[in-house]
C-alpha cells in the first residue's frame, strides 16, 4: 500500500511539475502603454509609434499575440507596480526607478534639445547661452515647462493652454527664439504639421537625455524577461530596431 502511494505521489508530482512548466512557458506579458507621440499613439483605432512597432516586432519574433492596452500613465504605473507579468512602456530608466522594475530594451533614446527657426542667426553653445535669448517657448505644465523652471530659466514665454505644437508655429513665425522639446517628438510634430525643414535642432546643447525601456513588474519570472530581451537583441543586431526608428525621423 505504501509503495502504491509513493508511486502515485511521484506521478502526481511529475504531472504537476510539467503542468507548471508548461504554464510558465505560455505566460505572456500584460502590455500597457500611454499616448506619447511619436513613441506611442493612436491613429483611428490603431496603435502606432516607434515603441509600439518595436514591441510588435518582438511579439512577432516570439509568436506572442497579447494585446496592447492604452491607459493614462498614472494608472499604468500602478498596475505594473502591483501585478506580476504587467509591463509598461515606454519608461525612462533612471537610478530612482532602477530597483522597482525589471527592464527590457533600451527601445530608443530620449533627448531634449532646443529647436530654433531654420536660418535663425541665434547661436547657443550651452544652457547659459539659452538663458540669454529673448524668449524660450514652453507650454504650462508640459514636461519642457517643468524642466526649464528646474534649470533656472527666467526668459520663458509660457503658452497657458493648448497643444505644445503651437510653439512650433510661434517659432517658425519668429515670435519665440527657442523651443525645448524631445528631439524625436519635435521632428515628428513638425513633419506632421507640414513644417519639415522650417525648424532645426541645436544638437550640441542637450537639456536632458536618457533611454526608454519596457518596465516589467519586479516579480515577473526571469525566463520570460530574458525571452523578450533575447528577441529584442536579435532584432537590434539585424537592424530592425534602427529601421523602425528611422521611419519616424
Amino acid at each position: 500500500m505504501k509503495i502504491f502511494l509513493s508511486k502515485s505521489l511521484f506521478i502526481f508530482v511529475v504531472i504537476f511539475s510539467n503542468f507548471v512548466y508548461a504554464a510558465e512557458n505560455k505566460a505572456s506579458l500584460k502590455l500597457i502603454t500611454e499616448i506619447f507621440a511619436p513613441f506611442q499613439y493612436q491613429e483611428g483605432k490603431k496603435n502606432k509609434g516607434i515603441a509600439i512597432e518595436i514591441v510588435k516586432a518582438i511579439q512577432k519574433e516570439i509568436q506572442d499575440n497579447s494585446k496592447i492596452k492604452v491607459y493614462p500613465w498614472s494608472r499604468g504605473v500602478r498596475i505594473v507596480s502591483k501585478k506580476k507579468n504587467a509591463a509598461l512602456f515606454s519608461m525612462l530608466r533612471t537610478p530612482e526607478r532602477e530597483d522597482k522594475y525589471q527592464w527590457i530594451g533600451p527601445l530608443t533614446s530620449m533627448k531634449m534639445v532646443f529647436f530654433k527657426r531654420t536660418g535663425s542667426d541665434i547661436q547657443i553653445k550651452n544652457m547659459e547661452d539659452a538663458k540669454k535669448v529673448n524668449k524660450v517657448g514652453v507650454t504650462r505644465n508640459v514636461g519642457n515647462h517643468q524642466m526649464m523652471i528646474s534649470k533656472g530659466f527666467k526668459n520663458l514665454d509660457v503658452l497657458q493652454e493648448g497643444a505644445d505644437e503651437q510653439n512650433i508655429k510661434k517659432l517658425v513665425k519668429g515670435r519665440i527664439d527657442l523651443w525645448p522639446s524631445l528631439k524625436m517628438a519635435g521632428l515628428y510634430q513638425a513633419r506632421k504639421m507640414g513644417l519639415t525643414g522650417q525648424i532645426e535642432a541645436v544638437e550640441d546643447v542637450v537639456a536632458f537625455s536618457g533611454d526608454m525601456y519596457i518596465a516589467v513588474n519586479k516579480d515577473t519570472d526571469q525566463q520570460l524577461i530574458q525571452k523578450w530581451q533575447d528577441a529584442f537583441d536579435r532584432l537590434k543586431k539585424q537592424g530592425v530596431i534602427d529601421k523602425i526608428i528611422e521611419t519616424y525621423l
